[in-house]
């Protein structure tokens, strides 16, 4: 494993949020293809999507580091509230609110122009019914696929 990927692999245990609930090799990452796939990166803040294509290795990359790991899919409930980017899925006002989006470190770590002009083009959709009509069965779901990805290593530290 290269440096960079030591580096990537430990930031992702970091974020991970290990626990004794867990196993000793299993962690949180995002399939950034699938992430950026959401319609707020899609639509309204891609460069999160661009950034998070360099800063997150693929999970085909992580299973390899890890001589193999199963993967499975981490849907976020619609009454989400813990604040991260991607439980904004089915929740568009939510990003209206600077101390919403200032809890998270996608938006926290865009431009101040870049996320002026997401969400004032955001408050314009809703306002005039765009977004309803390009997302709103998104308000009927329970749970979204927004690729978050619970990878479980079978390993000891």
């Amino acid at each position: 494993m290269s440096a960079s990927g030591c580096a990537s692999l430990h930031i992702l245990f970091v974020e991970g949020g290990i626990d004794g609930a867990w196993g000793a090799g299993d962690f949180v990452t995002i399939d950034v293809p699938v992430e950026a796939e959401m319609w707020l990166l899609r639509d309204y803040v891609p460069e999160i999507a661009e950034r998070d294509l360099v800063e997150f290795p693929t999970i085909d990359a992580v299973c390899g580091w890890l001589g193999g790991a199963s993967v499975e899919v981490l849907p976020v409930p619609s009454d989400c509230h813990d604040g991260f980017l991607l439980s904004f899925w089915s929740q568009p006002e939510r990003v209206l609110d600077a101390s919403s989006r200032a809890a998270t470190s996608g938006f926290a770590r865009l431009a101040d122009d870049v996320v002026t002009r997401a969400v004032d083009s955001l408050a314009a959709d809703l306002g005039d019914g765009t977004w309803c009509r390009r997302h709103g069965d998104l308000r009927q779901l329970t749970e979204y696929d927004a690729g978050l990805r619970l990878v479980v290593a079978d390993f000891a530290f």
